[in-house]
């Protein structure tokens, strides 16, 4: 590293004692990394630690990094790549802040984030984690995402995550340390709805509370995971299998709507390849619903998801992350 350490900057005194860690996973993001830590590091708060663990990266990530020089930085790589969420999880184990901040490699704070996100935990020190809203940032343009404006109980927000009824991203997640070590952190194993997995795992022990702010710029890259229909299948298999409220009665419907989805946007896009591939996946599946009743469990599911959406601002309110 070309940077200090956290601890050995503290102790020649160039940075306070952290508050709020923002911890990033980078593999081959050479591109969009720059803008990615300049989100962060264009604040004149001396009391954050950046970390960024580079995943095995194959281009020029780590010369770019090495490059750098804010003692708020640290960075560490894996030489094989070990996928994001081990990557996340070596980062908050690298850092030392009681709040942890998550941020793609290819996303983007907004200024303010970490002024507002550390004042609202000094203030509700009975949260655990908050989720915040997100502009999508397309080659169609952008589009915002905000999340409810109450936030409903332990149970309820169960549910609604289960259902797919709020919109996500790792990068407006933000957790207490302690938290997410009692949950340990996330599924290395998960490919994708990590965070819905995490989320829910906190949610049976933690307060969880949604914010209003919609100060993360999600950007739609070519080869993120969130935007190739390809794996869909398998991932939600495997989350599926670690969620067993979903044996429960009342989600076979919305199993089905979810199942079938993803081969749908991928048909209607032209991608006829990766739908086959897609229904080779589901008749491998160990935890998605099959047979003739899935059809029409896909039009039930999808019109239970909807009134779920219809109902949010509805819900008994706890604490909103303002």
């Amino acid at each position: 590293m070309t940077v200090l350490p956290t601890n050995l900057a503290m102790e020649a005194g160039l940075v306070a004692t952290p508050r709020l860690a923002v911890v990033v996973p980078a593999r081959n993001r050479r591109e969009s990394l720059p803008r990615t830590l300049a989100s962060v590091l264009c604040t004149a708060r001396t009391d954050i630690e950046l970390v960024v663990i580079d995943d095995g990266s194959t281009d020029s990530t780590e010369s770019y990094l090495a490059s750098l020089d804010d003692v708020r930085l640290q960075w560490r790589r894996i030489p094989v790549a070990a996928g994001a969420n081990e990557a996340r999880n070596q980062g908050a184990a690298l850092s030392s802040a009681p709040l942890i901040a998550f941020l793609d490699s290819d996303d983007a704070f907004r200024p303010g984030r970490v002024d507002r996100l550390i004042t609202f935990f000094d203030e509700n020190p009975d949260v655990a984690c908050t989720i915040d809203g997100f502009s999508d940032i397309s080659d169609r343009g952008e589009r915002i995402h905000r999340l409810p404006r109450l936030t409903p109980d332990s149970e309820t927000l169960r549910q609604l995550l289960l259902c797919h009824c709020i919109p996500l991203t790792n990068s407006t997640v933000t957790v207490r340390r302690a938290a997410f070590d009692a949950v340990g952190g996330y599924d290395p194993d998960l490919r994708r709805h990590q965070d819905r997995e995490l989320l829910l795992r906190l949610a049976r022990q933690h307060r969880i509370a949604f914010g209003t702010a919609t100060d993360v710029l999600k950007y739609r890259s070519a080869n993120s995971i969130s935007r190739t229909h390809a794996g869909y299948i398998k991932g939600l298999d495997d989350f599926v299998g670690r969620c067993p409220d979903y044996r429960s009665s009342g989600y076979g419907s919305i199993l089905s709507y979810l199942t079938v989805r993803g081969a749908l946007k991928a048909a209607m896009q032209g991608h006829f390849s990766i739908v086959l591939a897609e229904l080779q996946a589901w008749r491998k599946a160990d935890n998605l619903p099959g047979g003739f009743h899935v059809l029409p469990g896909y039009f039930r599911g999808r019109r239970k998801r909807h009134q779920l959406e219809q109902a949010l601002d509805q819900l008994p309110a706890t604490t909103s992350a303002e």
